[in-house]
């Protein structure tokens, strides 16, 4: 059921954001773009540092973080972020390309091509490529990545 409910919003989003870009979406300024890449950034390198405290302010209690894999709820993907570190693994590139931002109120939607590179315990290094689809809501302390899905090319 979570399954199929997630799948409606990522439907929902796309077809949001489509419109969104054509009708109602605000001209993106320089400001809201840098911080959204910014946002961006510092969910993607918090997981991979296991910084769990950041973490916790920059996801909200309602993550559904997907993939083609399943789906995994705040406690999880943070707890996941903590074992990586925790077991030696560590971020050596990341790269974002081909974005594209909607903004619509106080939510924007970016996706992108991403390519990561980490070095696994044994300095064993391990690439990992996709497209990601971001959401991050506009709150008082800053931009907040309630939702994303990590689609893998292969599948």
């Amino acid at each position: 059921m979570r399954r199929m409910v997630l799948s409606c919003v990522l439907c929902l989003l796309t077809v949001g954001a489509a419109r969104a870009q054509s009708a109602n979406s605000r001209p993106l300024d320089a400001s809201t773009r840098a911080e959204l890449l910014a946002a961006r950034e510092a969910v993607w390198r918090a997981w991979y540092a296991g910084d769990t405290t950041r973490l916790g302010r920059i996801l909200p209690g309602a993550l559904a973080a997907g993939s083609p894999g399943g789906w995994d709820a705040r406690a999880a993907t943070v707890g996941q972020a903590r074992d990586f570190a925790a077991h030696g693994g560590r971020l050596i590139e990341l790269r974002f390309d081909s974005t594209t931002i909607t903004v619509h109120g106080r939510v924007a939607v970016l996706q992108a091509l991403y390519r990561t590179v980490v070095e696994e315990r044994g300095g064993k290094h391990v690439t990992n490529r996709g497209f990601a689809t971001e959401v991050f809501v506009k709150e008082k302390t800053g931009w907040v990545n309630p939702f994303w899905y990590l689609d893998d090319p292969g599948s």
